[in-house]
Order: structure tokens, then C-alpha cells, then sequence
């Protein structure tokens, strides 16, 4: 049975208020890794959250394997290892919800405190308020994209619309 307080409202109701989460939407306050993440206490609670979600999206929605987590007093944040698929590679997740900022400064930072010297990259995971990530790529300097696989197609493709265009 639930406890009821004075305002005719449940205990349980008034403790999603003072966190500020909806019915069905409590933080998982007694989750093992949730806890141990808490315990370093190298970031906030909302900082902690994040890399909570994060963490789980990268274990059960994008199945990476060997994913953990560290923190980083200097920097004050939590980030995540692990290889994505069936790569050896390990590879750097660094979570931050929506409303965070991030200036160049920050980010070389991070590149320079969490990253392996050879290859100064991450992956920049951004959480919003309704637990959607995206997932950014971050590099120290110009990466050259891959080339599309049928080029020949493509430019030909894009030559014949030109040539209408022009002849009309």
C-alpha cells in the first residue's frame, strides 16, 4: 500500500517532484552500475545520468561488448570504453546531456586527458531530456571521408540532370 501525504498526494509522487521526473521516468537509483558511477564522484548527478544512458544504449541497443567506465576528476566527468561490434579496437565515449555547453577549449581537453596519444579521437554521445541520443565523431584535425562506392554512377547521374537543366 502506498504512503499518503499531507497534500492527499503519494509519497512516491511527491519524490518524482523533487527529482523532477514524470511517473514511469525515475532514475534507476538502485541499479549496481548506476551506483558504482555515483560513487566516484567525479560528477554531478546529471552528468552521471547520462553516461547511465549511454552506457546502456551502447551495451543493449548498438551491442558493443567489453563497455566500461571511468572518471576523470580533472576533467569532472564520466567516460566509456568499449569496442563497437565485432571491432578489437577500443574506442571513447564521452556522454553530456543536451544542455551542457562545450567549447574547443573544453574538447581539446578531453582529447588530450582521456584520448591515446596516437589517436586523438572520440565520440561525443549527447542525451536529451527524453533519453534520445546522437552520437558524434570528434577528431583532432581534418578527417578525409570515404569515397562513395559506385562513383561512376553518381557523377554521371548528376551530369545528366545538369545538362537538362542547362538546355532548357
Amino acid at each position: 500500500m502506498e504512503a499518503v501525504g499531507e497534500s492527499g498526494e503519494s509519497a512516491d509522487s511527491e519524490e518524482r517532484e523533487i527529482r523532477g521526473t514524470a511517473p514511469g521516468k525515475e532514475r534507476p537509483l538502485h541499479h549496481p552500475i548506476y551506483t558504482e558511477m555515483m560513487a566516484l564522484d567525479v560528477a554531478d548527478s546529471a552528468q552521471v545520468y547520462t553516461a547511465f544512458l549511454v552506457f546502456l544504449d551502447l551495451l543493449e541497443a548498438r551491442n558493443w561488448k567489453d563497455v566500461t567506465y571511468k572518471g576523470s576528476e580533472e576533467l569532472q566527468l564520466i567516460y566509456l570504453q568499449g569496442c563497437p561490434g565485432e571491432q578489437e579496437e577500443m574506442e571513447v565515449v564521452v556522454p553530456m546531456p543536451v544542455h551542457m555547453t562545450l567549447s574547443h577549449e573544453r574538447i581539446r581537453r578531453i582529447m588530450e586527458c582521456i584520448c591515446d596519444q596516437s589517436a586523438k579521437e572520440f565520440t561525443l554521445a549527447i542525451v536529451d531530456s527524453d533519453s534520445t541520443v546522437v552520437y558524434y565523431q570528434l577528431t583532432n584535425g581534418f578527417v578525409v571521408p570515404e569515397p562513395p562506392d559506385i562513383v561512376e554512377e553518381v557523377d554521371s547521374k548528376q551530369c545528366r540532370k545538369r545538362r537538362r537543366k542547362f538546355q532548357r
